[in-house]
Formats: structure tokens, C-alpha cells, sequence
């Protein structure tokens, strides 16, 4: 998954930033600029939440799913 992908998957979902997304799934923002290809498990974790909510699931819900306890 190139980085210009996942941003836009990000958005898709309804995450207003890269930022906020790191914060939801318990990962450093700078993840996402530190490396130059997206982690596979934070792949995961994108393509499943982009998945729920084509399938018609809030994004309340993805959010609670993906939080971090």
C-alpha cells in the first residue's frame, strides 16, 4: 500500500487526519512518516475499518472497535 493510498483511505473512513488514526489504534503518528512503506498490521487494521464502514457501519463504531484499552 503506497503512503498517497492510505491517506486516502484514512479519509475515506472519516478519520480527519493520519494523525488521528494513529491515536485511535495505539500506534505514534510518526509511524506513518518514520517508515517508507505502511507497516502490514496497520494495512490490516486500515483495510478492515475501511471495509465496515462501506458495508455501512458508523464511524462511532469503527472508532470504539479500534480503541486501544
Amino acid at each position: 500500500m503506497e503512503k498517497k493510498e492510505f491517506k486516502k483511505i484514512i479519509k475515506e473512513i472519516g478519520f480527519s487526519s493520519q494523525g488521528k488514526f494513529a491515536e485511535e489504534i495505539g500506534v505514534k503518528a510518526t509511524t506513518f512518516t518514520t517508515y517508507k512503506v505502511i507497516p502490514t498490521h496497520i494495512k490490516r487494521i486500515t483495510k478492515l475499518a475501511l471495509l465496515a464502514k462501506q458495508n455501512g457501519v458508523s464511524l462511532e463504531e469503527i472508532r470504539n472497535s479500534l480503541k486501544v484499552d
